[in-house]
């Protein structure tokens, strides 16, 4: 069980100490620091913090719960898939029978069945396998993804990505071709001003627009995190400062819930607006039409 270090302390003492403990989880004190350098968080508990009595901790520190002992056997490395080391020019005493490796008998041989085996024919003998032996740890025989290549998940983001890219490109086709269909029923019955005519050319030049060269919506920001305070996590810039926002819209108590963790709102906050002219109608709109 961990305890404190045993030094009594008076009242006046004890309150102080206390006072800084709030001191620093408040980020208004410099955090602890151990004998290493490093600063000790102080929102560690004490059971956590405070290092065994059998251990005799004259200073702060945190290394009674970092891992101490170290296998010397212990690698990282993995099996050097595929890897040949040696390719014989006949067969040879005591290899495959199939295919001519020494690294291997025929029973485990992993190429194609011969018709006629190397043995008999000392014709396009394979090469050796590497062979090799690692002394894991425990965890590390019983770890599913030890010695996994992260490279061969390229293709499966890839495949992701250009299936997107193809969706992109057909909705914005779509759009263009909505658009164009409008402007010319529209200058085949000459029912709008040439003002009405312009601005829905313009639109059809915005939506032809490439969607990366549009206002960035998405982009990230992030925040670290102080010694003195603050907070961690992302700020998501979705719209543009000029825009208004969505709780603004309409002010009325018994409006559409906004819910400002995600900033989302997912009901209709002008329901009796005209829908030609809202630009908003509620996130459950955008997700339901597969734009959002």
């Amino acid at each position: 069980m961990a305890t404190a270090p045993v030094t009594f302390k008076s009242r006046e003492d004890h309150r102080k100490q206390l006072e800084l403990e709030e001191a620093r989880k408040a980020g208004l004190a410099p955090a602890e620091v151990d004998e290493d350098g490093k600063e000790i968080n102080p929102h560690i508990p004490p059971y956590m913090s405070y290092a065994p009595w059998y251990l005799n901790a004259k200073e702060p520190s945190l290394k009674h719960e970092r891992k101490w002992k170290s296998d010397p056997n212990y690698t990282k490395s993995w099996y050097d898939r595929g890897a040949k080391i040696f390719q014989a020019d006949k067969y040879r005493k005591g290899a495959c029978e199939n295919c001519g490796a020494m690294t291997h008998n025929a029973k485990s041989c992993m190429e194609r069945p011969r018709k006629i085996g190397a043995t008999w024919t000392n014709m396009h003998i394979a090469s050796d396998e590497k062979i090799e032996t690692f002394e894991l740890d425990y965890d590390g025989k019983r770890d599913r993804w030890n010695g996994y290549d992260t490279a061969t998940f390229a293709h499966v983001t890839e495949r992701y990505e250009a299936k997107d890219e193809a969706r992109r490109k057909y909705l914005k086709e779509q759009q263009v071709k909505k658009l164009e269909e409008k402007n010319n029923k529209q200058k085949g019955e000459n029912e709008l001003s040439d003002v009405d005519e312009d601005v829905d050319a313009l639109k059809v030049d915005e939506a032809k627009v490439d969607e990366s060269k549009q206002v960035d919506f998405a982009k990230v920001e992030k925040r670290v995190r102080t010694t003195g305070g603050g907070s961690t996590g992302t700020v998501r810039n979705l719209r543009i400062r000029e825009d208004i926002a969505k709780y603004l819209l309409n002010l009325d108590v018994n409006s559409a819930y906004y819910y400002p963790k995600t900033r989302s709102m997912r009901e209709d906050p002008l329901l009796d607006a005209d829908p030609n002219e809202k630009f908003y109608g509620g996130d459950n709109q955008y997700r339901m039409s597969g734009q959002a």
